[in-house]
């Protein structure tokens, strides 16, 4: 509820009227836009006089010498002088006590022209004569005085500190006048709402009503505005209030709509009730409705019948069906009104919109569909919507240049776009695809490598190189989902559009998906698996406690399963309708976002969550790799071949598990801060997903290499220096013993 009276703005869009002034046969909008649609009762020849402005006075008032009519047109062709008061003589207190009806009151019988008359307050002289009358015949259009001075300089005069000014007029009242029964303001706004009563539970505002409770709306046949929102009052307890202009029944549990005839009715709010059914019959006595709001409504049926002829709600250009579940919407529903320019589908779960080009609303200028899916649109759908100026959806498919009519500004197309595709293609720079095509080719050449030389070109002797071979094969899964996403932006390159939803919800794109999360967290619990191992060798060098290469192989065999099952929950039937790899154009939904989107726990609990306790306790173990490192690396001397082996893949697979901790640190954390209310670019989701996500698996094999090559290196230095040293210390022998043999 406002604490000033409600207003209804004027066509022009630059001024409003309070509600208590519309319809009330006196036009306060300079385009006469308040009083111009309005519908009154007949009157009756018998008894009345129907003014001009169609108002209904009584036929005595007809040349009265009172204006009763608004526009004065009871008093055409009459007297122009009220009081009739020119013969009289003077001096003299003209009173006014009712229509036509006036007492002179005698001042001083000495009076002389050449002095000011002692008039009494709230009464001015007319100037040269010795009559005194009120202050509300002083610039109110009749001719009171016999010079008519009382209607000269009424420009200036514009302001009456401490009296009421009339409406629209320079007629100044003083209290005692208003609501006294003598109408002395031009448009009668002193008598205005003086016998006026407002319902208990109700705040008024004139012929405004803010009403939280049920009454006797009837009672009040002048109401122009009743918002009645939850207070259970029905259609049919208005069914009398034909001067409403402003009706609000939300949230009052309606079931079903009776057919209302309200002639004057611009605003109509209905939402949050439990409506199924709105039909053009529930509108055919609503000739004046201009907006609608079904707003919450679990409708099933919606201007079904199509009956009423469009001319019958022709004025109708606002429709609120925001938060009506709306699966499929047909914009020939909208036939009924041809002029509609605002049409709110926001929150409508829209999924498919259908249109049939000779019944679409050419007229339609505001658009909003935020909320909504849509899915399935035609490709025709806006571009016949000539005056379209405005779009707002949550898809960026409806604000491609291709979708809307000739000359709209795009700029006025309000829609999120889509970080990683485009209208156009599904990578939609060009630096994701190199990025993507580079890391693809890192990640499958590298680990096949990799693979191949552990499997074929060495002896699997451990628990250790069973890792390193599964480490290998989850990281090249991962080579392969972006291979995949390669191809698809390779087929789809300059029509993307019109197959995003076909690719999404594709078989490929779920099997990339899938493979994605399966190498991350194969990988994620791999390096895990590595971490404890090296810990074991290096912390109890003489225990026998440690992986094998039976046991690590199974253990790895229950990494794949635990990460195959992770990756396959989001596709078995309970979970389905998340469509989880069906999310984004790279089949891989991140939960960095603030956006909740379907399934969107389950990724945050395995991508953030899972991951962060594997990657701590991988975080612990290489701090206590590196600890048993340094400590035996000071007794180097007592080192076994084997020792020293050991020591030289720690160090190794500290590097892997860093850059891996490193990789999955940034989509940890910025998943937290997005769950806190954290605003997160979209652009920073695409670099988690394109740029860090892929960087290990594909760097991994080439560390891990590049490492083995420099220890190669290092050693074959070693070697060589130790040869060296061999071959000195035999010279020196040699020549020691020759010395000796001489002496």
């Amino acid at each position: 509820m406002t604490s000033h009276p409600p207003s209804l703005p004027c066509a022009d869009g630059q001024h409003t009227v309070v509600y208590t002034f519309v319809c009330d046969f006196r036009s306060d909008c300079s385009d006469k836009s308040d009083e111009d649609f309005c519908h009154f009762l007949p009157c009756n020849p018998n008894v009345n006089f129907e003014c001009r402005n169609r108002q209904c006075v009584k036929k005595l008032a007809k040349c009265n010498g009172a204006k009763d009519c608004f526009d004065g047109s009871d008093e055409d062709q009459c007297r122009d002088a009220f009081f009739g008061i020119r013969h009289v003589p003077w001096p003299v207190v003209v009173k006014l006590e009712g229509p036509a009806s006036v007492r002179l009151v005698p001042i001083n019988s000495n009076y002389s022209t050449n002095q000011p008359l002692d008039c009494p307050p709230a009464h001015f002289q007319c100037p040269g004569s010795g009559y005194c009358l009120p202050v509300f015949t002083r610039c109110n259009g009749v001719y009171d005085c016999q010079g008519h001075q009382d209607e000269a300089d009424c420009n200036r005069y514009t302001t009456c500190p401490g009296f009421y000014r009339c409406r629209a007029s320079t007629v100044c009242l003083t209290a005692a006048e208003m609501c006294d029964g003598v109408l002395h303001c031009p448009e009668h706004d002193d008598e205005l709402l003086c016998d006026s009563v407002c319902p208990s539970g109700c705040t008024c505002y004139g012929h405004a009503f803010f009403c939280g409770g049920p009454f006797q709306a009837g009672q009040f046949a002048e109401l122009r505005y009743l918002h009645a929102n939850g207070s259970g009052l029905r259609p049919a307890d208005v069914s009398n209030n034909t001067m409403l202009v402003y009706l609000n029944l939300a949230s009052c549990a309606l079931r079903e709509l009776s057919h209302l005839s309200l002639p004057n009715l611009h605003i109509l709010h209905l939402g949050e009730n439990h409506l199924t059914e709105v039909s053009d019959e529930h509108l055919f006595h609503l000739p004046n409705l201009r907006h609608l709001s079904l707003a919450g409504n679990p409708l099933t049926s919606i201007f079904r019948k199509q009956r009423v002829a469009p001319v019958l709600s022709s004025l109708l250009h606002s429709l609120d069906l925001s938060r009506v579940t709306i699966p499929v919407f047909h914009m020939t529903a909208l036939r009924p009104f041809p002029n509609i320019e605002v049409l709110n589908l926001s929150d409508c779960e829209v999924d498919t919109m259908s249109t049939d080009r000779f019944e679409t609303p050419t007229s339609l200028h505001v658009l909003d569909v935020r909320g909504c899916p849509l899915t399935f649109f035609p490709r025709d759908l806006l571009q016949g919507l000539g005056q379209l100026r405005e779009v707002m959806a949550d898809t960026y498919k409806l604000c491609c240049p291709v979708t809307l009519p000739t000359g709209f500004n795009l700029a006025d197309c309000r829609a999120p776009s889509d970080e990683v595709s485009s209208c156009d293609n599904l990578l939609r720079s060009h630096v994701y695809r190199v990025f993507l095509a580079l890391f693809a080719i890192l990640a499958l050449l590298g680990n096949l490598t990799a693979f191949v030389a552990r499997v074929f070109l060495s002896r699997v002797r451990n628990g250790f190189d069973v890792f390193t071979i599964t480490l290998c094969s989850s990281d090249f899964l991962m080579g392969v989902y972006l291979a995949i996403i390669g191809v698809a932006d390779r087929h789809y390159m300059g029509s993307y559009l019109w197959n995003d939803v076909s690719w999404r919800r594709s078989a490929a794109c779920k099997v990339a998906g899938f493979l994605c999360m399966t190498s991350n967290e194969v990988s994620a619990l791999v390096v895990c698996l590595i971490t404890l191992d090296r810990l074991l060798v290096l912390r109890f060098p003489f225990s026998r406690v440690r992986f094998s290469k039976k046991s690590g192989a199974l253990a790895s065999g229950t990494a794949w399963v635990v990460g195959v099952v992770l990756a396959l929950i989001p596709l078995l039937p309970p979970s389905a309708h998340w469509g989880f790899y069906s999310l984004t154009g790279i089949c891989m939904p991140l939960p960095i976002t603030r956006k909740e989107f379907p399934g969107h726990q389950y990724s945050f609990s395995l991508l953030v969550v899972f991951n962060f306790v594997l990657f701590m306790l991988i975080a612990v173990g290489q701090l206590l790799i590196y600890q048993s490192v340094q400590k035996n690396s000071v007794k180097h001397a007592g080192v076994t071949n084997q020792s020293s082996k050991d020591q030289r893949q720690a160090r190794r697979l500290i590097t892997i598990a860093m850059s891996d901790f490193l990789c999955w640190f940034p989509v940890g954390l910025l998943g937290i801060l997005s769950s806190a209310g954290q605003p997160i670019s979209g652009e920073v989701n695409v670099a988690m997903a394109i740029f860090v996500l892929p960087l290990n698996s594909a760097l991994n094999p080439f560390l891990y290499t590049v490492n083995r090559l420099l220890e190669k290196r290092q050693m074959k230095k070693k070697k060589r220096l130790m040869e060296q040293l061999e071959d000195q210390m035999k010279q020196r022998a040699t020549v020691t013993c020759h010395n000796h043999v001489n002496t």
